[in-house]
């Protein structure tokens, strides 16, 4: 059984997400996250099947760490995982912001998949305050 939270980096599905781009190069990781971003809005229906919501949202967590507001992501992000500081972007990527905040919305707008299964009213709660903090973050950006 794996490890599923209400963080955007505490499920098993988004640390092996941030692995997965760690192990590029630094310079190809913005590009990689906009990939990601990309097929996730052009392929609305392989959810489930090539993607799931836990790695779109930390997809977007990510960009967020990079933006102002978005600094107690970065600690969260160093906490995760000893291999986790290699994770990081070489620079602030506002203009990933829009793409990030539409796969979010896709994923986790309200009844969102995202949502779904959450078996306490604490842990709904807390998903709900991670995404409506993530909406925050790239809301300012993508307007700026």
């Amino acid at each position: 059984m794996g490890t599923f939270g209400t963080g955007p980096f505490s499920s098993d599905g988004a640390l092996d997400f941030l692995d997965e781009l760690a192990e590029r190069p630094l310079q190809q990781r913005a590009e990689a996250l906009r990939h990601m971003l990309g097929y996730v809005l052009a392929n609305r229906d392989l959810l489930w099947r090539e993607y799931f919501p836990d790695q779109v949202v930390a997809a977007a967590a990510l960009v967020a760490t990079t933006l102002p507001g978005g600094e107690h992501l970065q600690h969260r992000l160093m906490q995760v995982s000893d291999e986790s500081s290699a994770v990081i972007l070489p620079e602030p990527a506002p203009d990933l912001a829009t793409s990030a905040l539409e796969a979010l919305h896709f994923v986790a707008g309200p009844g969102g998949p995202w949502h779904q299964g959450w078996t306490t009213e604490i842990d709904q709660a807390e998903a709900r305050q991670t995404i409506d903090g993530l909406t925050a973050i790239l809301q300012a950006a993508a307007h700026s």
